[in-house]
């Protein structure tokens, strides 16, 4: 082993932890690899910038912009006419799974997700059915759709962008279409008769807080004798309270949430707070003019206004606290309590840096209800904001570009310049203008993938690839190709189940084209093997982001996700070996 295999093997494997503990952001890790990588000159500043001209990057950025004007062009009611509310749970499962695996084969399958959980959640809500019957499947149906083309999920793009900066052949439409579809079919055919059985009938976090409120929320009166009477709030000394924060104001019939700084108090007003709510009695304690009311507004009414809200995978927010960024100003809501991975997260929630996935329970302000989603927090709406009248007229741009985009998979024109074309059309329908282009385009993506393709050079020049395959030759020595294929899609298989796919793919593409090299040269075999492996975690919410967006709305425990995620696994583990060792062989 050289000093140059032993420094990259280092350097991988303190990447691969430092994503899977999440010690810093994703973009953060890939950058520190990649620049330990250039200083011990295993690869040049040049293998680093070739990934800023890579095809296959550019096209990934261009489908996330056309997936964003398609989904604004069509609006979320175009889903309510597909669906009725008196359909069986069964039914709008089969309905809405088939939904979404079309749609993830031609658009970027995590925000089909972010766009679909809000209609999911609420259909379930208002048809009294737990939303934890629902949301996994949806995210596996659009992992599974995505691998039906290339384009359905990033992890493909990245794995062709590999491949192309290799001089290699490229994967085509039919690497993915047979599989893809073949994959998709048993998956959806296993969820739709087992997910009712296996999935959890669980309360959503929103239902707890309700049922339980008064840990939450504790309800204040100023007295008419309060030294805070015509004082702001941050004169009071209200605004940067160690246990607790102040939420909302009601003052007769006015509710004032995300309460701001220079906000008066008045005599009568009912101040709610949220936080450590046993530190409430300090607060009394000082004799400001604050009691305890003898019948309270929240034991009364509740709040069933609550909002629910999702910290999506790449949002600014992440690795940020809510007092920091200034998370009441910023989206005019104040949070009452945060879940993640399914439990409460306990402590100052002013202080609480967040975390991808990570589900908000707000109080919002009237202007905020009207948004449905922002590109840093996805919202889960009410149905009645989600309704709406579909103009067939009014979507033509929509179905031109996908038209656009069907025509590139198959091949009549180049994909990138049907996708190029795609934007153009939605631009000159005005449905996407320059800012959103601008706002669509997310720099710690680009830092990820362009890291991503240095990082995998790097495991070739360094000699590290060809290092690992000849201890796996070695181990196994005269093992046959269909055996090969295994090893690889397992060794994928768990690594992508501890970091995300696009990372994983990119660690396993060297090793798999060694791999390719000493089985006799035949290489598409192998890289279809790790790309429908990278996609494969069904059994935790960690490795897929798809899977970490809905852990919070349906009230997911790791459990869930591998009950219902083992036989999936075995299922599409087993398709996929056999299917590529008759189809290439």
């Amino acid at each position: 082993m050289t000093l140059e295999i032993l420094a990259t093997l280092f350097i991988v494997i303190s990447l691969i932890l430092t994503l899977f503990r999440g010690w810093i952001r994703p973009s953060l890790a890939f950058l520190g690899a990649v620049l330990a990588l250039m200083i011990l000159r295993i690869i040049q500043v040049e293998d680093l910038l070739q990934g800023l001209a890579n095809k296959q990057i550019i096209l990934i950025f261009l489908l996330i912009i056309l997936t964003a004007g398609i989904q604004r062009n069509l609006g979320r009611g175009f889903f309510f006419k597909l669906f009725k509310k008196e359909l069986k749970p069964s039914q709008f499962r089969v309905r809405m799974m088939l939904l979404v695996s079309g749609l993830s084969s031609v658009l970027n399958n995590t925000p089909v997700v972010a766009f679909m959980i809000p209609f999911v959640k609420n259909w379930a809500d208002t048809n009294n059915y737990s939303a934890s019957k629902f949301l996994i499947p949806l995210s596996y149906a659009t992992i599974l759709g995505g691998m039906i083309t290339l384009i359905g999920t990033s992890t493909n793009l990245v794995l062709n962008g590999l491949i192309d900066q290799a001089g290699l052949t490229l994967l085509g439409f039919s690497d993915f279409l047979y599989l893809g579809l073949l994959v998709t079919v048993l998956g959806l055919a296993y969820l739709s008769i087992f997910s009712n059985r296996l999935l959890p009938d669980r309360k959503g976090s929103k239902e707890e807080v309700i049922g339980h409120l008064n840990e939450y929320l504790v309800e204040t009166q100023v007295s008419s004798s309060s030294n805070l009477i015509g004082k702001s709030i941050e004169e009071a000394g209200l605004r940067h309270l160690k246990e607790l924060f102040l939420v909302e104001i009601k003052r007769g019939n006015e509710l004032i949430t995300a309460v701001d700084s220079e906000e008066k108090i008045f005599a009568g007003d009912q101040l709610f707070f949220a936080g450590k709510t046993g530190a409430i009695l300090n607060l009394i304690n000082e004799k400001n003019g604050l009691i305890l009311p003898e019948h309270s507004h929240v034991q009364e009414n509740g709040f069933s206004d609550l909002t629910e809200a999702i910290v999506p995978t790449g949002s600014s927010l992440i690795g940020q606290s809510l007092k920091k960024m200034g998370f009441r100003d910023r989206f005019k809501s104040s949070v009452i309590s945060i879940y993640r991975k399914g439990e409460k997260v306990s402590g100052n929630l002013g202080e609480t840096v967040l975390q991808a996935g990570d589900l908000l329970l707000m109080l919002c302000s009237k202007e905020s209800r009207n948004s449905s989603s922002y590109r840093d927090l996805i919202i889960l709406s009410k149905a009645g904001e989600l309704d709406g009248e579909i103009s067939w007229k009014r979507i033509l741009p929509s179905i031109l570009a996908v038209g656009l985009l069907l025509i590139g998979i198959v091949g009549l024109i180049d994909l990138f310049l049907a996708v190029f074309l795609g934007i153009l059309f939605l631009l000159l329908a005005k449905v996407l203008d320059v800012q959103q282009i601008k706002s669509a385009v997310d720099l710690d993506l680009l830092v990820i993938l362009v890291s991503a393709l240095a990082v995998g050079m790097a495991i070739q020049k360094s000699g590290m690839a060809s290092f690992l395959v000849q201890i796996l030759l070695d181990i196994s020595p005269g093992i046959p190709v269909w055996g090969t294929l295994t090893l690889l899609f397992i060794l994928t298989l768990g690594l992508t189940t501890l970091i995300t796919n696009a990372a994983a793919v990119t660690i396993m593409f060297p090793i798999a084209y060694e791999l390719g090299l000493q089985s006799g040269g035949v290489l598409t075999p192998f890289f279809v093997t790790i790309a429908f492996a990278a996609s494969a975690d069904f059994m935790t919410p960690i490795g897929y982001q798809t899977n970490l967006m809905i852990m919070g709305p349906g009230n997911y425990r790791f459990s869930d996700f591998f009950r219902i995620g083992l036989p999936l696994t075995l299922i599409y583990s087993i398709t996929v070996l056999i299917f590529i060792t008759n189809y290439y062989f």
